[in-house]
């Protein structure tokens, strides 16, 4: 959808984000009914809620919802959304705006209002886990264990560094994990699994090359090798960018599988939030929803 003069639109705002985000959306907000378009804006008062939001006025008569925050307030309202073709566009105002820049969307506010007015609605095909989607990605590993386990106090005053610092300690406290991952009647073995619906991890390094957005097709990522030394040098190879080019990793493009595991309470992540426990059912969605991607 190109925004147009008089379209009423949504705004899913989380105010977790902090006054400095808040203050950023007041101006975005000013600029987009300069232009003459029709602003509500709903406040999320709790986990869950923009779900809840999102769901009740997805039907409303807007013509566009807008999820502004962080990741975790995407991948909720998404999932009350779904399944819809009510356009849908973001405001990243979180701590790693993973989707934002999976879609190259900018982070300053003059940039936002013109992707908002001028930008153009294509598919974004959603992955599923156990029931829940994501827009970028699920994992089962330790990087999962490090989301779900993430000082929130840490994460808010520094950001990704809570992140780096949650990684190292569940490595430290790792004992040996090896995943089942059944994928067309084929059972595979790994000490970790990503399945990425974007070519980036975290926004940042990438692990699927091949992967996009609005191709009804997902990419399962496999790491053979066990043990804290082999999971830092995964981790260095992510951040050095050659992760998906190491011997020990096989990418696999997939539309569904299953990720088991004889460990009882080992937690997946989606889209950084938490994603419940293996075993896992993992799939594309049914249906595309329309993104709003840059002009």
């Amino acid at each position: 959808m190109e925004a147009k003069k008089n379209k009423k639109v949504l705004i899913i705002f989380n105010p977790e984000a902090g006054q400095r985000a808040e203050q950023k959306l007041k101006r975005i907000v000013e600029e987009l009914k300069r232009n003459e378009l029709l602003i509500d804006t709903i406040k999320t008062q709790y986990s869950g809620h923009a779900k809840i939001i999102a769901q009740e006025n997805v039907n409303n008569k807007y013509a566009m919802l807008i999820a502004a925050g962080g990741d975790g307030t995407i991948n909720e309202v998404l999932n009350g959304m779904y399944p819809t073709f009510v356009p849908f566009a973001i405001i990243p105002l979180g701590t790693a705006n993973v989707l934002a820049k999976e879609a190259q969307i900018g982070s300053n506010a003059s940039g936002i209002v013109n992707y908002i007015l001028n930008g153009s609605t294509k598919p974004l095909w959603l992955g599923r886990s156990n029931n829940k989607y994501f827009a970028l990605m699920m994992s089962a590993g330790l990087d999962a264990v490090s989301v779900t386990k993430v000082n929130k106090k840490l994460k808010k005053w520094f950001g990704k560094f809570a992140y780096i610092v949650s990684f190292v300690k569940a490595v430290m406290d790792s004992k040996n994990i090896t995943y089942e991952v059944l994928i067309e009647n084929k059972i595979y073995y790994s000490s970790g699994v990503i399945v990425s619906n974007g070519k980036l991890y975290g926004g940042e390094y990438i692990c699927a090359p091949n992967a996009s957005l609005q191709e009804n097709k997902l990419y399962a990522i496999l790491t053979k090798n066990t043990g804290r030394i082999n999971a830092l040098k995964y981790a260095l190879l992510m951040f050095l960018q050659k992760l998906p080019y190491s011997d020990s990793v096989t990418i696999l493009p997939v539309t569904k599988l299953r990720i088991n595991c004889e460990q009882k309470k080992i937690p997946t992540q989606i889209d950084g939030d938490n994603g419940g426990y293996v075993p896992v059912d993992v799939s594309i969605s049914d249906q595309y929803i329309n993104f709003q991607y840059p002009p």
